[in-house]
């Protein structure tokens, strides 16, 4: 006698089942990464304020910016144009430099100075290195300096090296929009005074932003 064995497949009700699982497994995923984002960006802001909150701490305890070192009211090093960080020459040694502000004629164009100043008045932890004060959750570096526009100087903070997403968020939460061409953070990445953010399709391009925390050209 033969057999015929019935071959049994998906209903169309389980294969529903099936997509409606994968769908909520996805979404759990998606947002998950939304979260680590958000809180990654978040901890940038945080520290980016908390490092403008340390400057004026000193200038409350001092009368000068950190890295003021002739008290012209501008901080003596000169903050460069682009994408990246690693150049900046912070130094690794477990106590500051020579090189904060001893006298009112030392010279004030190295990165190192400002945050020499903090650590050597407390503001900042005296034992940490520089290097590890100024590198940012995303792997890159703040610096502390200023930039001139026109016949005027202005003081700022820059974050170098994070994705464009990233930078939206900070200038959307600073400035209430996400130009990068007005208010107290910019694009930094090609311009001193701003340039247009990336297009939402580009958003994982890496950019560095500029914070006036003093005024604003």
């Amino acid at each position: 006698m033969n057999h015929k064995r019935k071959e049994k497949g998906f209903t169309l009700v389980e294969l529903a089942i099936v997509l409606v699982i994968i769908g909520i497994i996805l979404g759990a995923i998606l947002k998950g990464t939304e979260l680590i984002n958000n809180a990654k960006v978040k901890r940038l802001q945080n520290d980016l304020k908390g490092i403008e909150a340390a400057m004026w701490t000193y200038y409350d305890r001092q009368g000068r910016m950190p890295g003021d070192c002739d008290r012209n009211g501008i901080i003596g090093f000169g903050l460069t144009v682009g994408t990246s960080g690693s150049g900046l020459g912070y130094t690794t040694t477990a106590t500051p430099t020579a090189d904060y502000c001893a006298t009112p004629a030392t010279a004030e164009t190295n990165a190192n100075r400002a945050w020499s100043d903090m650590r050597v008045q407390r503001v900042l932890s005296y034992a940490t290195p520089n290097t590890d004060l100024a590198r940012h959750n995303f792997n890159d570096f703040f610096a502390i300096g200023s930039i001139i526009s026109g016949a005027n100087s202005y003081n700022a903070i820059v974050v170098y090296g994070i994705p464009a997403w990233a930078a939206k968020m900070i200038d959307t939460a600073i400035d209430g929009s996400a130009d990068g061409t007005a208010g107290r953070v910019r694009n930094f990445s090609t311009s001193a005074t701003g340039t247009t953010w990336p297009a939402d399709t580009l958003n994982d391009q890496i950019v560095s932003l500029i914070y006036y925390f003093d005024r604003a050209p």
